[in-house]
């Protein structure tokens, strides 16, 4: 049998387990056998690899439970700034009818770059439009995902309604009902891996109540009962989406949901932050999650909200993720700038005041892996768990120049670059740079297929 390959976190100055008891290690060691943690603290002395830790505190490998990849070429796109929200998904899908599978890879490509440069281990990716004639978006996202070396959660994004059911969306870019859930289902037949320490997992992802149909719900309901599989679905993101629940249904986003089955641990909310108190408790009876979004959340459109209401969910033990969202709503695919956005945006509420280090961690960490049902492998440093790992330097740069609480200055001063990053035991990033790929062939390739 072939040994297995080890590594030892030597000496670090910190290790943030993100267990239980929220475990705080000094000047201590961790020991990898393979794709998992298997002495911590280590006495170990030897490995087949040696990181030198001092100085550095080590974190678990921070997950993303929300993102749009596609939308990458979106960045800053002047014709994008402070639209309404007709505005908005015109600009939108007038460009993802310009995509191909070579456009896609290498738009998951320098997204998910930037994610692993930053500490971030697993990420998701919903993937809503296909426009008539494409082929391959989906597949594109995951060979990038692969060849990088990110742990991946991608949701197979859908919409059904369009102008022709007197909707927002162009026909062109939506899928029937039926289309949806032959393809969804061969999605997950090809490529779910539920084995614990997977690197690739499927989710189903009906895009939002204006978009997608209650039959597609419901069949994504279904579907996700059948082969265990996560849902996720945007909701109570803008007034317009709240008045159109009331006019059609006569009922919330999220009380209307619920009653066609999105119920339960699989099923994650992005954004909600329309959702009131009565929101807030059937989330917490249903033992649903949300994922937090502040950036693009607080950079709204015309006519949208502004900050969810985080601080009451977690009072409610309810679980939050942290997510991204796509480039065409927030600039960028760093999660530990999103964290920090996230720990201070609840201090402009009126009623409640900016999170303390460790919620805002544990919404990075172990409350991500809740919300894709992945606590068991991912989220904390413990034995037996993924080597997911994240390294930060403490003392060699000016931003964090007279910090004194670790997490605190890794969470609240400016987000600066992992010094390395472990996923599934092996090292992608060594000394802030990745190991798979150059920076720049990842830039002129972009280039080279910008639409």
């Amino acid at each position: 049998m072939k040994k297995n390959k080890t590594i030892l976190i030597k000496d670090a100055e910190y290790i943030i387990t993100m267990d239980k008891k929220q475990t705080i290690l000094r000047n201590a060691s961790l020991f990898i056998e393979g794709n998992e943690i298997r002495e911590i603290p280590s006495q170990c002395t030897s490995a087949d690899t040696i990181i030198d830790a001092k100085g550095m505190i080590v974190i678990p490998g921070l997950i993303n439970c929300h993102h749009h990849m596609f939308q990458c070429g979106l960045r800053g796109l002047p014709e994008l700034q402070n639209q309404t929200i007709d505005r908005w998904i015109a600009i939108v899908c007038d460009y993802t009818k310009k995509i191909n599978e070579t456009t896609m890879y290498y738009a998951a490509l320098a997204n998910m770059a930037e994610l692993l440069l930053y500490g971030c281990t697993t990420t998701t990716d919903m993937h809503y439009l296909f426009p008539k004639g494409t082929q391959g978006l989906f597949e594109s996202s995951i060979r990038a995902a692969k060849d990088i070396g990110i742990r991946f959660h991608p949701f197979r994004g859908s919409m059904s309604l369009s102008k022709k059911d007197g909707q927002s969306f162009p026909d062109d870019v939506v899928e029937t009902s039926e289309e949806i859930m032959t393809r969804s289902e061969h999605m997950i037949k090809t490529y779910h891996d539920a084995s614990r320490l997977s690197m690739l997992r499927i989710g189903l992802a009906p895009c939002t109540l204006f978009s997608s149909s209650s039959e597609d719900y419901i069949h994504a309901a279904q579907l996700a009962k059948t082969y265990d599989v996560n849902l996720q679905t945007h909701v109570s993101e803008s007034a317009f989406e709240d008045s159109y629940a009331m006019d059609t249904y006569g009922k919330r986003p999220l009380e209307y949901l619920q009653s066609l089955g999105w119920t339960g641990a699989h099923v994650s909310f992005v954004h909600g932050v329309n959702f009131n108190d009565d929101d807030i408790q059937a989330l917490k009876k249903s033992k649903s999650t949300l994922v937090h979004c502040p950036i693009s959340n607080a950079r709204k459109p015309v006519g949208s909200a502004g900050i969810a209401p985080v601080t009451e969910m977690l009072s409610k033990g309810i679980p939050v993720g942290i997510g991204v969202d796509g480039s065409a709503g927030n600039d960028s695919s760093n999660v530990l700038e999103e964290l920090r956005w996230a720990r201070t945006l609840q201090g402009v509420r009126e009623k409640t005041t900016y999170l303390k280090p460790m919620p805002t961690l544990a919404i990075g960490t172990i409350e991500g892996a809740k919300t894709l049902r992945w606590d068991d492998a991912l989220g904390s440093l413990e034995e037996g768990k993924a080597a997911d790992i994240a390294m930060f330097t403490l003392h060699n740069d000016i931003e964090h120049v007279g910090a004194n609480d670790p997490i605190t200055a890794l969470l609240a001063c400016q987000a600066r670059r992992a010094e390395t990053v472990i996923v599934n035991g092996t090292v992608v990033v060594e000394k802030s740079m990745l190991i798979s790929f150059d920076e720049k062939y990842i830039i002129d390739q972009w280039k080279k297929n910008i639409v």
